[in-house]
């Protein structure tokens, strides 16, 4: 992790570049990354070159962080207090470098691949708590896309050096949406604590940001936001509930006339003030932009009015949540295209359908590796058959578990089944979800497939 705070982020003489623009490169030169342009956004497994992907989502998140940023920055530098190592361009690339991040960690299948390594932890609840402690099961029973993100940033980008892909601090520190384990509460009223952002294997690692940062802990292993969070947070907010409906309209589960008549109160006066008719003949993809554009200003009003609390990391709020006492009818309208999208959307046939198959895919993928990584495997005890031709399948990276380079040296030279014994239950766990979590949707399909005999390669 590098540390900016004693310089001027390291622009270099003759690019101009700075350690910021060397993380979003890192970021977008990654495989992590390009995997992301075959993982569901809404529409799973989707035949239309429309629709979009986690990696058109992503980008477009990154966009609008960035203008998030740079305008936030901007009012900074006029306040006096933008730090003078950075610039407003500073900070719009730290926002833009944390919403790359921020659904790397997804799993296949959107949130329903989340859901179903939490059903299958579920499952096989009685066997991992007997092998896992409180917290470790908590990790998988409450499987975390944020989490398994920081996870992947700061520990599996190089396996084998402490600090993963050595991203910047407040890079890092940007990317904590849920700053704290799972060990923790969940307060659905605090932005905060609505879910966790890191496993118990990288609690180090948090601990680390939280420190180099000063960010205020809060009790043991929770920790303030960064102010940057909640920028990066309202950029994702704006783009999903916005962009999924402009989908849905082009897949016919909404009519355009229904999608501009929500959209009017986010527009401007030249469009806001056209009838019905002149409204519906305009282009999806206007109205699109001007109501993400009216959502950030809003956006960037409620970060103004709490300065101090983002500046602690204290505002108990998402700064689009916040829009309900500062500009209800903007936030009315907001809420509308979330209802719709929970109504007309989400609950399609075609997307249950596709989202109920990936249950099964993710959930048997799992159960087929638990054969290769049983968490009760003994120092004596031997694979079955199974186990073992499937261990020799296993990409061997994916039990180079610590950011250790002697244990790594030690299991890549192992032959697997010897491997295996070097990990504790927990890390077999963390193996398998590390490796299941990060495959895309067609792969996962494909490979669950070949598993299990429905198909032989």
């Amino acid at each position: 992790m590098h540390d900016t705070r004693g310089g001027r982020a390291s622009h270099h003489p003759e690019t101009g570049r700075s350690e910021f623009d060397a993380d979003y490169g890192r970021l977008i030169f990654s495989s992590a990354f390009r995997r992301l342009q075959d993982k569901t956004q809404v529409f799973p497994l989707a035949k239309s070159d429309y629709t979009r992907t986690r990696l058109t989502h992503t980008l477009e998140v990154a966009n609008v962080g960035r203008g998030l940023g740079k305008t936030f920055g901007k009012h900074l530098e006029q306040l006096g207090e933008l730090p003078y190592h950075l610039t407003s361009d500073d900070v719009g690339t730290v926002v833009s470098v944390a919403c790359l991040a921020h659904d790397i960690g997804n799993p296949p299948f959107g949130h329903s691949g989340e859901a179903s390594i939490q059903e299958w932890a579920g499952r096989h609840a009685a066997s991992l708590r007997s092998h896992l402690s409180e917290a470790e099961f908590q990790d998988v029973a409450r499987f975390e896309g944020n989490a398994q993100s920081f996870r992947i940033m700061a520990r599996l980008w190089d396996r084998g050096r402490l600090g993963g892909a050595r991203l910047t601090l407040a890079s890092y520190g940007a990317l904590l949406k849920y700053p704290q384990g799972s060990g923790h509460a969940v307060v659905k009223a605090d932005c905060a604590r609505k879910k966790f952002n890191y496993m118990q294997a990288d609690a180090p690692l948090a601990e680390q940001v939280r420190q180099d940062l000063g960010l205020t802990s809060q009790e043991q292993g929770r920790f303030a936001r960064h102010p940057l969070v909640y920028l990066m947070e309202a950029a994702d907010d704006i783009c999903y509930r916005v962009v999924d409906l402009e989908d849905a309209e082009e897949a016919g589960l909404i009519s355009r006339g229904h999608l501009a008549e929500m959209l009017r109160p986010m527009l401007p006066d030249y469009l806001s003030k056209l009838s019905a008719k002149e409204l519906q003949e305009r282009s999806i993809s206007e109205l699109r932009a001007q109501a993400i554009g009216d959502l950030m200003r809003a956006a960037t009003e409620v970060a103004k009015s709490h300065l101090e609390e983002l500046r602690e990391g204290t505002f108990p709020h998402a700064l689009i949540d916040a829009l309900a006492e500062q500009q209800p009818e903007l936030f009315a309208a907001f809420e509308g295209l979330g209802a719709a999208a929970k109504s007309e959307v989400y609950t399609d046939e075609r997307v249950l359908q596709v989202e109920y198959a990936g249950f099964k895919v993710i959930g048997g993928l799992l159960d087929e590796l638990m054969n290769a990584l049983p968490v009760d495997l003994g120092a004596s005890d031997k694979l079955s058959a199974s186990g073992e031709k499937l261990l020799k399948l296993f990409p061997p990276k994916y039990l180079q578990v610590r950011s250790d380079t002697d244990f790594c040296r030690q299991v890549s030279g192992a032959k697997a089944a010897d491997a295996v014994r070097l990990l504790t239950p927990y890390e077999r766990v963390l193996a398998m979800t590390d490796y299941v979590s990060g495959m895309t949707d067609s792969y996962a399909l494909n490979l669950h497939r070949t598993l299990t005999g429905v198909r032989l390669p």
